[in-house]
């Protein structure tokens, strides 16, 4: 931004420059406008400066660390260790690829032999199905199964 304000560009010749550099959802004109009075007033510190309500520093690689250390550990024990919010915890843990399965951190992409795997079981259901017909009395909800029979009398 601060390189289109001296080249002398408008608010929104500035924005469309940068949504072609950076992508669609890189910037909208309030923010160059905003960032633009900045400039002219003299400020070119591309720094945020300290404010009250600014998100905490978390650091990824100290958090993940402190994940696989303790996987079962919870998102309050953890804030409290970092002393980070249980919010910006939370939010960081998503950006690790970490999700809570079982009362567990787990990643949250699944590898290479996690998928076939998986292939390999639903093809085997499919085919037992085929056979003898047993999914429409299978309900399931995420990861959780619950197996229900209905009695005939």
């Amino acid at each position: 931004m601060l390189h289109e304000f001296k080249l002398r560009r408008s608010v929104s010749e500035a924005t469309q420059n940068i949504k072609m550099a950076w992508g669609e959802d890189s910037a909208n004109e309030r923010t160059v406008r905003r960032w633009y009075q900045k400039f002219r007033v003299g400020d070119v510190d591309l720094e945020d400066k300290d404010r009250s309500g600014r998100p905490a520093k978390c650091d990824d690689g100290r958090l993940k660390e402190r994940v696989e250390a303790d996987s079962r550990g919870t998102v309050r024990e953890m804030g409290r260790e970092l002393q980070i919010s249980r919010t910006t915890i939370s939010r960081h843990i998503e950006a690790i690829g970490k999700v809570k399965k079982l009362d567990k951190w787990v990643p949250h992409e699944l590898t290479e032999e996690q998928q076939r795997c998986r292939l390999d079981i639903c093809s085997s259901l499919t085919i037992r199905n085929e056979n003898d017909p047993f999914l429409d009395r299978v309900i399931t909800c995420d990861e959780k199964w619950i197996l229900y029979t209905i009695l005939e009398e």
